[in-house]
């Protein structure tokens, strides 16, 4: 059933729909109460208009003092004058709306004249005021003086008792206007001398370096926020979706929140279910080829590159240049395509760079590879202009649904790396044991030792290594494209800095895939690659270090020293990152833990599954026995309890077992009734091996809580291991 909007003013969704911004938004509310101006340096399509008119909407709806005002510059400004003007109308008439606590007074359309009138009494004195001075400038033909004063009513207001709170969307539309470049400047000139308020938003590359006011930067949804958007989506649509679909959906669609709403809004109109990849993508694909997706970004780009004979030539260079990946096209092959001067070449280029269609240095253009709703209706309108319709959308949608796992693969490969420009500068110029960079030392004397005999020898070592100080980080594909046809950007990167004796260096990092150690074919691949990388780059002082996850088999060991690089596992990359206190993108205590999930069914001596798969983990993992006895014990009782004594309706017992190279932590969930309000039955040892219940568990374990939640029961349960 569709809901009551009651409060929504400017707002496109509802409050409860807008998720994964809190923190955002919190700080736009926080920043109405301070001076001074705040520059949001927005990520296309990350929802910044949505973000403001949000905001707006929660001041108006809890009315005070201030006087929210929201305005977004529009192309159809034309010029400064006409923004002006409508700058100032769209202010008083929100002041009087707010002021007079009356939301249908927005939806009116008084003439700028009428709204003293409808003003409260203490307001019409200075709004009479104000529009009889801007009236006058524009009788006197002083453009100049006219747009001053009308961008200058918010401090007008104040100086009478309206403070306002202004927020201006849309900065990077001003060079379309005649006139449109200054005005940036004017504004901030403006609104600099006054004690209102105010926040300046557009897209960031239009906005970097424009201003000196204190940025916030607004990209698209992490995954864990988009598909927080989707699960409400979801419920709110009533459009069906599960785990895989949800995650296919945040990262298709680029954690845009415009976009996940436009292909839930026509999931729901044709009835349609979001929860198999077939489904997502065939509602995706019909949503690229004329849905609002579709129509979104045609309007975007043909308000880039407004001429029609230009689309086209424009829109195949996009193309190619989507083709060529990392490569990227010269800029002399587009000028030459376009048919264009250098200049107008340039401006068009910039255009398309500032909307980050493109990313345009260095005379190459190259497109972001992440961007698959541009790349997929950039194709779409080329295909279209010269095939059967039904033919490139049934093409289209084989595509999309056969790439659908591998996209998944890639951000999971992605979300697996350690993050490595991160990690590279951490380094610091810090002295460290060189067992935490030499495989072949860490496997003869420390692989399979504890944690405990590991963190000591490495203090005790005095075999040290001065890691390089960084400067300077970026993914290696930005110095030699190439190698982003090799690896995923994020397991090559290059750091520039001084090495211990001062003279430059730069250590080229990469991420190597084996299942066992790394061979000697392997290890010489990586060099090869990574050594014409530096020559590339005129690197003269440089070194090579490889990372696999079981470490390097010892005939590639002894290659890697005769070609001056390091070779360490993933292991000892985790112990060094800890040292460093890098911050990785798989966190360190992640790394050297491992999580295993099972649901067992109630009865019928199930919790002996339970016990068995428990001491195979603790024997993987070097468990006493003794341990491993009184852990399976433990795990039976609470598998017992909660079968004999929760009622549960759905008859399951979900049990997690994280394991690191210190303890286990054990949990078991269930649904039904709570410990609380049916205490476990205890009885005596001759009813056999069930039912010694939580005293026995809390004996057997090193640490026993019992969480209660909303229906059912958690148990938490926790061993160490006791070292001699």
């Amino acid at each position: 059933m569709k809901r009551v909007v009651e409060n929504r003013i400017f707002a496109t969704c509802n409050a409860d729909e807008f998720v994964g911004r809190e923190a955002e938004l919190e700080r736009l509310l926080d920043h109405a109460t301070a001076t001074g101006g705040l520059a949001m340096l927005c990520e296309p399509s990350a929802g910044a208009s949505e973000l403001l008119r949000q905001a707006y909407d929660r001041f108006f709806v809890g009315g005070g003092e201030v006087v929210p005002f929201y305005f977004e510059i529009k192309p159809s400004d034309v010029d400064a004058k006409t923004l002006a003007t409508r700058f100032v109308r769209e202010f008083l008439l929100q002041t009087v709306a707010f002021r007079r606590s009356d939301k249908k007074i927005l939806d009116s359309s008084p003439e700028i004249c009428e709204l003293a009138e409808l003003a409260v009494p203490a307001d019409g004195y200075w709004i009479d005021r104000l529009v009889e001075t801007c009236k006058s400038d524009s009788r006197l033909n002083d453009d100049s003086s006219f747009v001053r004063n009308c961008l200058s009513a918010p401090l007008r207001a104040a100086g009478h008792g309206a403070k306002s709170f202004v927020m201006i969307d849309g900065l990077d539309v001003l060079p379309e206007l005649s006139g449109g470049e200054s005005l940036l400047a004017e504004m901030v000139s403006i609104f600099s001398r006054g004690s209102v308020p105010y926040i300046f938003s557009g897209q960031r590359r239009f906005m970097f370096g424009r201003t000196t006011l204190p940025t916030m930067p607004l990209n698209c949804l992490k995954q864990a926020d988009a598909g927080e958007l989707v699960e409400s989506l979801s419920g709110s649509k009533g459009v069906n979706v599960n785990d895989q679909t949800r995650d296919l959906i945040a990262i298709q669609l680029g954690g845009r929140p415009g976009a996940i709403r436009s292909l839930f809004a026509a999931a729901a109109e044709h009835g349609v279910e979001l929860d198999t990849f077939e489904r997502v993508q065939k509602s995706y694909t019909d949503e690229i080829f004329g849905g609002r997706i579709g129509r979104g970004f045609d309007t975007m780009f043909d308000r880039l590159v407004p001429s029609v004979e230009l689309q086209a030539k424009a829109l195949r260079l996009l193309g190619e240049t989507h083709s060529a990946g990392d490569t990227g096209i010269p800029f002399a092959y587009w000028k030459k395509h376009l048919g264009l001067s250098g200049d107008e070449t340039s401006r068009l280029l910039g255009r398309l760079n500032c909307a980050e269609l493109i990313r345009y240095e260095s005379e190459v253009v190259r497109a972001d590879a992440n961007d698959v709703i541009s790349a997929d209706r950039i194709a779409a309108r080329i295909k279209i202009e010269g095939g059967s319709r039904a033919l490139i959308i049934g093409e289209a949608l084989a595509a999309n649904i056969r790439r659908a796992p591998a996209l998944m693969a890639r951000v999971y490969r992605r979300n697996s790396a350690l993050g490595l420009r991160e990690f590279l500068a951490a380094f610091d110029g810090s002295m460290v044991s060189r067992a935490l960079i030499d495989y072949g030392r860490f496997k003869d004397e420390l692989k399979g030792a504890d944690k405990e005999k590991i963190q000591q020898a490495l203090n005790d070592d005095n075999n040290k290594i001065a890691l390089p100080q960084i400067v300077y980080t970026a993914n290696a594909a930005a110095f030699y494209p190439q190698l982003a046809e090799i690896a995923d950007a994020e397991r090559i990167a290059i750091a520039l800095g001084t090495d211990g004796d001062g003279k430059e260096i730069a250590v080229i990092a990469a991420e190597v895939e084996s299942k066992l150690e790394a061979t000697l074919e392997n290890a010489n691949f990586w060099c090869d690659r990574l050594e014409m990388a530096a020559y590339h780059c005129g690197f003269e002082n440089f070194k090579i270090w490889l990372i696999a996850p079981e470490g390097f088999a010892k005939v590639a060991l002894e290659a890697l020293i005769c070609r001056n690089a390091y070779g360490s596992s993933r292991k000892q990359a985790a112990l060094l990152a800890q040292i460093l206190n890098a911050k990785t993108a798989t966190d360190t205590a992640a790394a050297l833990a491992d999580e295993y999930e099972i649901t067992v069914p109630m009865g019928e001596d199930t919790e002996m599954i339970a016990a068995h798969t428990i001491e195979d983990i603790a024997k993987r993992h070097n468990f006493p026995s003794k341990a491993i006895n009184q852990i399976k014990t433990a795990v039976v009782e609470a598998c017992i309890n909660a079968t004999e004594h929760s009622l549960s309706p759905d008859r399951k017992i979900h049990q997690k077992f994280a394991v690191d190279d210190e303890k286990i932590v054990i949990t078991i969930a269930n649904r039904g009734l709570r410990l609380a309000d049916k205490a476990a039955k205890q009885v005596e040892p001759q009813e056999g091996r069930r039912g010694w219940g939580l005293k026995l568990m809390k004996g057997l374990m090193d640490d026993v809580r019992i969480e209660q939640s909303d229906d059912g029961t958690r148990i938490t349960m926790t061993k160490f291991i006791k070292t001699a």
